[in-house]
Parts: C-alpha cells; structure tokens; sequence
C-alpha cells in the first residue's frame, strides 16, 4: 500500500503557497496577491502559476527580499 503525503502542497520543498510566503517575507498575503497584478509585477517577487496554483520559490523571496534591502550606512551622508 501506497503512503500519500498530506502537507499542504507536493510540490518542491523549497515553493510555498501565497499564504506561506507571506508569513515567510513578513507581508500579508494580500500584499503579495497586489503585488502579483500585471502593473504592480515589477515590484514584487517573482511567482509561479501552475493550473491556477500560485506559488513562490523561496530563493526567489529571499532575492527579492535582497532588491528591497536598505543600507543604513548610506542614510544621512553629508556633501
């Protein structure tokens, strides 16, 4: 007899389903339903739709999360 897996998804262990993502990225999952709108794309993390299922990678979170990062040695610099 055949086990199934009952997590939530079956897919490759490093994607996540929006809900997920956001919680990893600290974004409700709203957010990144916005952010997945043809004119907000650009400003989001890449994603994946499979058969109507979105889903995120998360080194493609961790990368956008990167793009997003701010340096706070560069704030206040005098000229």
């Amino acid at each position: 007899m055949t086990q199934h897996n009952t997590r939530t998804h079956d897919f490759a262990p490093s994607t996540m389903r929006p809900a997920e993502a956001a919680r990893y990225v600290g974004v409700s999952a709203s957010k990144l339903a916005k952010l997945r709108l043809p004119h907000n794309r650009q400003n989001g993390p890449a994603f994946i739709k499979l058969a109507g299922c979105v889903l995120y990678r998360q080194s493609d979170l961790d990368r956008w999360l990167d793009r997003n990062t701010i340096n706070g040695s560069t704030r206040g610099v005098a000229g």
